[in-house]
């Protein structure tokens, strides 16, 4: 597609054209199509050389495109990359397909899967043959021709319903404003809210104050807004984004939630869910119901008391669209502090530098600014991160901003993979994109805390990525269990709140000052307000994937998706549910992203996280031994051993489950 002359091969950007992916990916194709076609005539015995690290390699010339290509489907979303994708997934879906249910290439990897210990395979070679074995059995190597023909009709189906669900929610979160004329109806907002609104109508040449249902816009006008009438028109709004007309994701999510449950079925499994805990931590949708449930039942109370006190402090029943308001309200009574007083110390660019600050003297790496290196938008950022000995680890992106042609949410992403690619170890390019609140015109962007955590985090999953010392470039970085790949970011959370970080980005913007201890300490306590009641909410979210992905193939189809949800959630509600409010029909982590039957992760790896900063806080939070065996055993080593072994070598002991809601202040 290209040759980079840039420095580490850094993408040329400036130089890409929507209009180069169809040929390069059909060009990458046809090359990875001729690696296959080697290993399937290669008359020799198997070994791991001339199978497994054959098959490893396959996909090397069709890779850097298809990761552009899936870049430029978030960051850039077009008219002509989506007609692109309709035509170029379901090809790519078949291509792996047509791999992993080989016979002849099956053959040569269960003969080396079942004499395996007798290899003289080191224990990441062991990891990855039982890896490879795994996707043949999963993609169906073992069943006949006619069960092999409908699953990849399935995954087929499935590549193409996922863009469409994702594109909907997109499409539908774009199509909507909140436009307000009457001055009366923003009392209550600060003022960067109505500055933004102001500049939001300028651009899109209306009158008066324009609301979006992007986070930066939703978020502060549901927490401040007096008007009750408008808060919950836009609350509505926002809940019933792909919910009806041309963005509709009902069909969408019932059709994927069949085919998924006919594959499982195809494959031999209990459920879909059974099928994807087979090789995760938790082995079992059992394991997983039962660590909801414990945490539900830990939750529930606190949750109760939680809206308790919003009631009571509203003088009246409330309703979703009233929490966000009485919620900073009773905040403001508890800490005394409004969320948006935290503004002016939370410029975007020093938080960053915080973000860097706590990596450096955890891990001795530093971060080198590269604004000279092209990117897909003005707004991208650009560093190089080197590590104690001057050596390069990475490059760094990161696309802080919503923009109408950008996916919502925030998140990390490999643009360049690392590890062994061409005969050569390839250190990675590695992305943070958030959706933060913008600039106002002329000023720099200030952050809300919730968006400082998400910096946090999402530096996190970079420094997974960046720190990998994996030479298999599918068990670097990132590529673990789901339920282990939030591990980093929650626990890089956590510094966000240090005194030593906090020195370095807390600085108000106009008078230079940094952030009072009082205020901090009302933070830190703020931190664990109404834990039980987004607790319980995080579990239900939980439930509800877990509840979708445990269907078989005709249950699937007896209830609406109103009656499904509703009865999935309704043990996990204390507020009352609102008719025309969903959550499945946005909910694209599981129906268009990778935490399908793997939402509870989030809550898996949060135990995970309070009980590795204990250790921390136990023995100094920057202890360069505690730090340099979290490097070694859990950032350095990517998916080479089984999670639970890494993290146990890391802590000396299996987690504690209890270390959670000590963190968030819920022990009895």
């Amino acid at each position: 597609m290209f040759k980079s002359t840039l420095d580490h091969q850094a993408i040329p950007f400036d130089k890409l054209n929507e209009r180069d992916f169809p040929h390069a990916l059909f060009e990458g194709l046809r090359l990875a199509q001729a690696r296959v076609d080697a290993i399937r005539k290669d008359s020799r015995p198997p070994t791991f050389a001339n199978t497994i690290e054959a098959l490893e390699a396959v996909s090397e010339p069709v890779d850097q495109a298809s990761t552009l290509f899936h870049l430029y489907r978030a960051v850039c979303i077009s008219p002509r990359m989506e007609k692109y994708g309709d035509r170029i997934d379901p090809i790519f879906t078949r291509f792996g397909k047509a791999i992993y249910t080989d016979p002849l290439i099956f053959e040569r990897v269960e003969r080396l899967y079942d004499s395996r210990h007798d290899l003289g395979l080191t224990t990441e070679q062991i990891v990855l043959l039982e890896k490879t074995y795994r996707a043949f059995v999963h993609s169906g190597a073992k069943l006949g021709t006619a069960e092999k023909a409908r699953t990849l009709e399935i995954d087929t189906r499935l590549g193409t319903l996922n863009s469409k669900f994702k594109r909907n929610v997109n499409d539908s979160t774009n199509a909507y404003t909140l436009v307000i004329e009457d001055a009366a109806e923003l009392k209550g907002l600060p003022e960067s809210a109505i500055a933004a609104a102001k500049q939001e109508a300028e651009t899109r040449k209306v009158k008066g104050w324009v609301f979006t249902l992007h986070a930066p816009s939703v978020i502060p006008f549901l927490t401040y807004a007096e008007s009750r009438a408008r808060r919950e028109e836009l609350w509505r709004a926002y809940q019933a984004r792909a919910y009806s007309g041309a963005t509709d994701n009902k069909p969408l999510l019932m059709e994927i939630s069949r085919l998924k449950a006919e594959k499982a079925k195809l494959l031999g499994f209990a459920s879909y869910g059974h099928y994807r805990l087979e090789d995760r931590m938790a082995k079992s949708p059992e394991t997983v119901q039962t660590f909801l449930k414990d945490l539900a039942d830990g939750y529930r109370p606190f949750a109760q008391r939680d809206i308790a006190e919003l009631k009571a402090l509203a003088g009246f029943d409330l309703q979703s669209w009233d929490v966000a308001f009485y919620s900073e309200k009773l905040k403001q009574q508890k800490y005394s502090f409004e969320s948006e007083t935290l503004r002016p110390y939370f410029r975007l660019d020093r938080v960053v530098q915080g973000a860097f600050y706590a990596a450096s003297r955890l891990y001795g790496i530093k971060f080198i600014p590269k604004p000279n290196l092209p990117a897909w938008d003005p707004n991208v950022e650009t560093f190089e991160v080197r590590d104690k000995d001057d050596q390069f680890l990475a490059l760094f992106y990161m696309d802080p901003f919503p923009r109408p042609s950008k996916r919502q949410g925030a998140w990390m992403n490999d643009i360049r993979a690392g590890g062994m690619i061409g005969g050569a170890l390839q250190r990675p390019h590695v992305l943070n994109a958030g959706n933060f609140t913008p600039p106002l015109a002329g000023e720099a962007a200030q952050l809300s805390w919730d968006e400082v955590r998400t910096v946090f985090h999402e530096m996190g999953h970079g420094l997974h990525s960046m720190l990998s010392r994996v030479k298999t470039a599918s068990l670097y970085g990132t590529n673990v269990t789901w339920d282990f790949v939030e591990l980093p970011s929650q626990f890089f959370e956590n510094w966000a709140l240090e005194p030593e970080v906090l020195d370095v980005y807390a600085i108000h913007q106009e008078t230079g000052e940094r952030i009072p201890p009082a205020l901090i300490d009302k933070v830190r306590r703020a931190e664990r307000f109404q834990a039980g009641y987004s607790g319980l909410r995080q579990v239900m979210l939980a439930q509800l994937d877990m509840a979708w992905h445990s269907l078989d193939a005709e249950t699937a189809t007896l209830e609406t998706v109103e009656a499904w949800e509703s009865r999935i959630t309704e043990p996990y509600r204390v507020l009352p549910r609102v008719s025309g409010a969903l959550i499945s029909t946005t909910f694209t982590h599981i129906f268009a992203g990778g935490y399908a039957a793997g939402y509870y992760s989030y809550k898996w790896a949060e135990v995970l996280a309070a009980d590795a900063f204990e250790l921390f806080k136990k023995n100094g939070v920057f202890d360069p031994t505690t730090a340099k065996r979290f490097l070694t055993e859990v950032l350095e080593k990517g998916a080479t051993e089984e999670a639970d072994v890494l993290y146990r070598r890391f802590r000396g002991q299996p987690p504690d489950p209890k270390a959670l809601p000590r963190s968030e202040g819920l022990s009895p």
